[in-house]
Formats: C-alpha cells, sequence, structure tokens
C-alpha cells in the first residue's frame, strides 16, 4: 500500500509536500485560516512500505520557533490514547521518528479535544442537577459558544479557556474542571458552590478549533487581543462573553491558555493595569501561591517579562477583566512541551492537565 497524508478531519491541517518514494515524508505546516500564523499541525498517515521519518520541512517558519527546541510531537492510533515520539528540531526542520502502523497513525502539536467531545462532556454533565448548560453567543461560522453554569453564593468566578484554539491543553483542564463539577457527592465542590457563582466557557474559539488553526477564529481575529472593543462582526465570541461578564459581574477571572516554549505551567497577572492596587496584587500573588502548593505543575515565577506599571495590554481578557472589574485577574498558561526543568518533572500530557482542571 502507498503512502498516504491527509488533514481531513476537525482540527486537521498539514500541507504534503512529498508523500511518494523512499526518502522522508515532507510536510509543510499551512497558515492559520485569514491569518499569517502557523504552528498547529494534525494530520494522519498510512503506509505499507518501511519505516520512514516525518519532517516538517518549515518549522523553522512557526510563529513560535522557540517553542521547538526539546518539543516531541504527539501520536495517536486510536485517537483517544496519545503518546510522545521521538522528536528532534534540526536545521529549521522538525523530524519524527515513529513508525506508523495500523490503517492510520495521527500525529499533532497536542492531543486532540475536537468540538464533538466537548459536547459529549457536555450532555454528560447537563445531568448534575446543580449544574445547568447553555450558550453564551455564537461564532463567526454560527456555532454555539458553550457556557456552563453553577452555584448560588455571593462571588462570580469566570473561567475562559482555549482563546487561541491551538492551546489544547487548555480544553484538557476545562474538561477536568467540568467533571469534578458535576460531581453531586463531591463536598469540596459543594462547598464552593455555596460560596460563588461559577461561570465556565469551555471553548471560546469553536470555528478555529475544527478549522485547525493556532491563535485565531474563523476571521482571523486573535480572539484574546479583542476585549477592550470586540467587534462583533470578527470577534462575537468575545463579544458575546464581554456581554454576559457585565450583566454579572465578576469577582474572580481565570482565562486559560498554553505556552509553546515554557516547561511549566505558570500565571500572569495585573501588575501592568493602569488602576491596579497592592492590594489587588497581594490577592493575586496568595493565589498563584495556592495553585503551586496544590498542583505538581504550576511554578510560581514569571513566565513573561512582567509589564511595566500603566502598560498592560487592556485587549488581553485577563488584563481588561482585572482593569474593568477591579478583580484578581490571571492568565494561566499550560505547558504545550514535557520537557519538564528541576521544579516539575518531565510527562506533561492530556491527563496531567485534566488533573490540574
Amino acid at each position: 500500500m502507498p503512502t498516504w497524508v491527509d488533514a481531513d478531519f476537525p482540527g486537521g491541517s498539514i500541507e504534503v509536500v512529498r508523500a511518494a518514494g523512499r526518502g522522508p515524508i515532507e510536510l509543510a505546516i499551512p497558515e492559520d485560516s485569514a491569518s499569517d500564523v502557523r504552528q498547529w499541525f494534525a494530520f494522519r498517515v498510512g503506509t505499507g512500505e518501511r519505516p520512514r521519518d516525518i519532517v516538517i520541512q518549515n518549522a523553522g517558519e512557526a510563529t513560535f520557533p522557540n517553542g521547538w527546541p526539546g518539543y516531541r510531537a504527539m501520536v495517536s492510533h486510536d485517537g483517544a490514547r496519545w503518546s510522545r515520539a521521538p522528536t528532534a528540531y534540526e536545521d529549521g526542520a522538525l523530524v519524527i521518528r515513529h513508525v506508523p502502523r495500523g490503517q492510520a497513525t495521527l500525529y499533532a502539536y497536542f492531543a486532540l479535544y475536537p468540538v464533538a467531545r466537548l459536547e459529549r462532556l457536555l450532555a454528560r454533565v447537563r445531568r448534575a442537577d446543580h449544574v445547568s448548560v447553555g450558550v453564551a453567543g455564537e461564532s463567526v461560522m454560527g456555532r454555539p459558544v458553550p457556557l456552563v453554569s453553577a452555584g448560588w453564593g455571593d462571588r462570580t468566578v469566570w473561567l475562559l479557556a482555549r482563546q487561541h484554539p491551538g492551546e489544547v491543553p487548555a480544553s484538557f483542564v476545562a474538561d477536568g474542571l467540568l467533571r469534578r463539577l458535576a460531581r453531586e457527592d463531591d463536598d469540596t465542590v459543594r462547598f464552593v458552590l455555596e460560596r460563588a457563582r461559577l461561570r465556565v466557557a469551555p471553548l471560546v474559539d469553536v470555528d478555529g478549533a475544527e478549522l485547525g488553526n493556532m491563535r485565531t477564529n474563523a476571521a482571523g481575529a486573535n480572539l484574546n487581543r479583542a476585549w477592550d472593543d470586540p467587534d462583533p462582526e470578527d470577534a462575537p465570541e468575545v463579544h458575546a462573553l464581554l456581554g454576559a461578564i457585565e450583566e454579572t459581574g465578576v469577582d474572580l477571572f481565570l482565562d486559560v491558555h498554553a505556552d509553546e516554549s515554557s516547561p511549566f505551567a505558570f500565571a500572569a497577572g495585573s501588575e501592568g493595569n493602569p488602576s491596579v492596587t497592592d492590594e489587588l496584587l497581594a490577592r493575586e500573588a496568595e493565589l498563584r501561591a495556592i495553585l503551586e502548593d496544590e498542583t505538581r505543575e504550576l511554578v510560581d515565577e514569571p513566565g513573561y517579562p512582567l509589564d511595566a506599571p500603566g502598560e498592560a495590554d487592556l485587549s488581553c481578557a485577563s488584563n481588561q477583566m482585572g482593569e474593568r472589574f477591579g478583580c484578581p485577574a490571571l492568565t494561566l498558561e499550560m505547558p504545550i512541551k514535557d520537557c519538564g526543568d528541576e521544579c516539575v518533572p518531565a510527562g506533561w500530557s492530556p491527563a496531567r492537565a485534566q488533573r490540574f482542571g
């Protein structure tokens, strides 16, 4: 059987340069739809020939090439169980050294979490009496942006995930959170819900997730750069969510992302907001310390250069929410690589992201 490569599935993205012959399978990462961003890849390989390297030739032209050193691609034979494949970054190319087997082998930047999987989870979650599943609004392509609500306390907590569709660890974090939130006999969940109202948007960029984009929606908009003045045409997802947040208010805001190069999870706060106070910074610092104590993955140190006072980008969700509502607002960045460091052991995976949630 000759070798074939395709990306004809939700979240798939690859360009085939050369698959025939006896040399390496040569591929390229395409740009996001309506955008010049490129980083995400997901494809299937079927082959009956001898083992061949898979070479992504233009990895050095990716938007975040600093993410490739130490990176290993993810591989699955059934779409459910994922592992890491031996991968090297050599002369601007990403070389995956793995033997495809069976009718099709999946390779991806990170394990897939398609919209259909979320829909199955939401169907399960909505069976819990204390949880409701609704819609915040619609995407550019008319898909519903799901919103999960629970709790009856006097504080409002908002959590968003996957504004950037290629940052798939955020979906696994939201998955873990929602699975626990739906437990009716969990004393910790009841303790939280008696004190807070939770609003969770588990997949903000539903179009980008289906299209196989890394960072943008179907209109080419970076949703986490639209929160200061969201356009209802180009960024309807943010426009709808901001309206919902304004209706409820927010006392704590968390926005879950994933970082291409960090070996550990970290949190970015509001230190650069124009109206930030010492009290607010102390509350954010306390929350970061709790997260470090309670998880294996998060390290309480800056993953990005700190914003200078008054210089925060208020088009980003957490900065805008912290400035607008005067509440603690953190961007939580999960790792994508699994290299680890002296603080966090290697082995970052979908299961660890779920446990973090």
